[in-house]
């Protein structure tokens, strides 16, 4: 097992090195392109505006949300970050183990509230008219399987419990 557990290991590792990657271009693009029209516009816009009610508003919240989004993707990021933990547990040969049970119920949480966050960030995102959204096609991109696996997590910290309860009843029976 401890072969399979490095290998798992080297795996998560360059995941995330690649997800992590991917993230930082992205920001540096959206960075590189979109502060350059940021500053046009904060040169020629309208002071006496009011300022809710105006493009201000608007550019704002566009930057706001998609800051929003990369923080999100940064999350989700870190929730992987938890495979790595639970990886190190079952190395040692803790397979039932409260850190275990403890780390897939975090992974569970990141990848249900990463869901739902950006499906609402988007819809804000369409709402101000900087992207097209539509609810069905979204459930259909990355979002399937995230809900689904959170709740698998979910499943699995309660399976690991039970086994936790099970090898501890076993320990006091020998």
């Amino acid at each position: 097992m401890k072969d399979n557990a490095k290998t798992l290991t080297i795996i998560t590792y360059a995941v995330l090195l690649g997800a992590v990657s991917v993230l930082l271009n992205d920001m540096r693009e959206f960075d590189f392109n979109q502060f350059e029209s940021f500053q046009n516009w904060a040169k020629n816009a309208d002071k006496n505006e009011p300022w809710f009610t105006t493009k201000n508003a608007i550019q704002w919240s566009y930057y706001v949300i998609s800051a929003g989004l990369f923080f999100w993707r940064g999350y989700l990021i870190y929730g992987f970050s938890y495979f790595l933990s639970i990886l190190k547990e079952v190395e040692k040969g803790n397979y039932f183990s409260d850190k275990n049970i403890k780390y897939f119920r975090k992974i569970g949480n990141i990848f249900i509230w990463y869901t739902i966050n950006v499906l609402i960030l988007r819809f804000l995102l369409a709402l101000i008219g900087e992207s097209t959204f539509n609810f069905f096609d979204e459930l259909k991109a990355e979002f399937t399987f995230l809900i689904p696996a959170g709740l698998a997590f979910y499943i699995l910290a309660e399976i690991f419990e039970r086994g936790k309860i099970v090898e501890e009843e076993n320990d006091l029976t020998i």
